[in-house]
C-alpha cells in the first residue's frame, strides 16, 4: 500500500474532532517552517499569519479581512497553545460523540469560533478599558470550551477523571474553567481570549439547552454544510456506454473491461466509507488484502 492510500484511509478514519486536531497541527507545522526559513534571510519573525488570519479588533480592517472570523480558529500562538487546545479538543471530543453525532459537533465547533469572535469585537469596541488596546484573536479555545460546556450542559453529572486521578463531575470542571477565565478578564495579555472563551461556553450552553427544549438552532447551519460539501464533493460519472449492435463484438471486451474497473472502484468506496464510520480495524481480512492490492496497481 503507497504512502498516499495509507494516509487517505487514516484520515478517513478520524472523526471531526481528530480530523481538526490533524488540520490545526499542519497549520501550524506550516506557521513554523515558513517563519523559520523568513527568519533564517531577513533577521526577524514575519507577522504573515496573525496579520492575514486572526481576527483584528478593529472592525474597518475586519471589513476587508472578513475571512478572519473563521480562520482565527485554526491559528495558534506558540506551540504549548496549539498542545492545549489539541488536548483538550481530544477529550471533550470524546465525551461529545457519547451523546451527539458528527453534525452535531461540527455545528457547535463553529458556533463556538463566531460565538468567540463576537463577544472579542464587542469587549474591544465597547468596553471602554479596552477600546483603545490593539489586540488580535486567535486558537480554538472558543469553540472547543463550546464543546466542553455542551457536553457538560448535557451530562453534568458524568464522573471525569481529572489528570487521571481525580474524579470529578464534569459540570464541576466547566464551571471551574468559566470561574478561572471570568477572574483573568482585565489581567495579562490575553484579555480577547478570555471574552471569546466565555462567548464559547454560552453558546455551548445555549445549544443543549434549546436542543432539550425541542428546538435545535443548529439545523439550519447543519443544512449548510451538507450543501456546502456537497458542492466540493467530485460526482461520479456514470460508467455506462452507448453500444451499437454493429460494434458489439468489437467493444464487448472494453464494455466488460469498463464495468470491472467501476465495480472495483465502488468495491473501495466502500470500503473507505467502512473505515470512516467503524476505522481501519473493522475491516475483514479479505476487506484489507483487496484495499491493499488496489492501493499497489493505482
Amino acid at each position: 500500500m503507497d504512502t498516499k492510500t495509507r494516509l487517505l484511509m487514516m484520515y478517513r478514519g478520524f472523526n471531526t474532532a481528530e480530523r481538526l486536531i490533524a488540520i490545526n497541527i499542519t497549520i501550524f507545522t506550516i506557521m513554523v517552517l515558513f517563519n523559520a526559513i523568513f527568519r533564517s534571510f531577513n533577521g526577524y519573525t514575519p507577522l504573515f499569519f496573525y496579520e492575514y488570519f486572526a481576527i483584528p479588533k478593529d472592525l474597518g480592517e475586519l471589513i476587508i479581512k472578513p475571512w478572519t472570523i473563521v480562520t482565527y480558529a485554526f491559528i495558534h500562538g506558540d506551540f504549548w497553545h496549539l498542545i492545549f487546545n489539541c488536548i483538550g479538543l481530544y477529550f471533550t471530543g470524546k465525551i461529545f460523540y457519547n451523546f451527539f453525532t458528527d453534525k452535531q459537533f461540527i455545528t457547535v465547533y463553529a458556533y463556538g469560533i463566531f460565538a468567540g469572535a463576537i463577544l472579542f469585537l464587542i469587549a474591544y469596541n465597547l468596553l471602554p478599558p479596552y477600546a483603545d488596546k490593539p489586540a488580535i484573536l486567535m486558537g480554538a479555545s472558543a469553540a472547543l470550551l463550546a464543546i466542553l460546556a455542551a457536553g457538560a450542559t448535557y451530562a453534568p453529572n458524568l464522573i471525569v477523571n481529572l489528570f487521571g486521578v481525580l474524579p470529578v463531575k464534569y459540570w464541576v470542571l466547566a464551571i471551574l474553567l468559566v470561574i478561572s477565565y471570568i477572574a483573568a478578564i482585565g489581567q495579562g495579555s490575553n484579555v480577547g481570549g478570555h471574552f471569546a472563551h466565555i462567548g464559547g461556553v454560552i453558546i455551548g450552553y445555549i445549544f443543549v439547552k434549546q436542543l432539550q427544549k425541542g428546538n435545535d438552532i443548529g439545523i439550519r447551519f447543519e443544512r449548510f454544510w451538507d450543501r456546502l460539501t456537497a458542492y466540493f464533493t467530485p460526482k461520479k460519472k456514470s460508467p455506462l456506454k452507448t453500444v451499437y449492435r454493429k460494434q458489439q463484438n468489437k467493444r464487448s471486451t472494453s464494455s466488460t473491461t469498463s464495468q470491472s474497473a467501476s465495480e472495483k472502484q465502488r468495491k473501495v468506496d466502500a470500503i473507505l466509507d467502512k473505515i470512516s464510520k467503524s476505522g481501519y480495524e473493522s475491516l475483514t481480512k479479505a476487506e484489507k488484502d483487496f484495499l491493499f492490492k488496489a492501493g499497489k496497481e493505482n
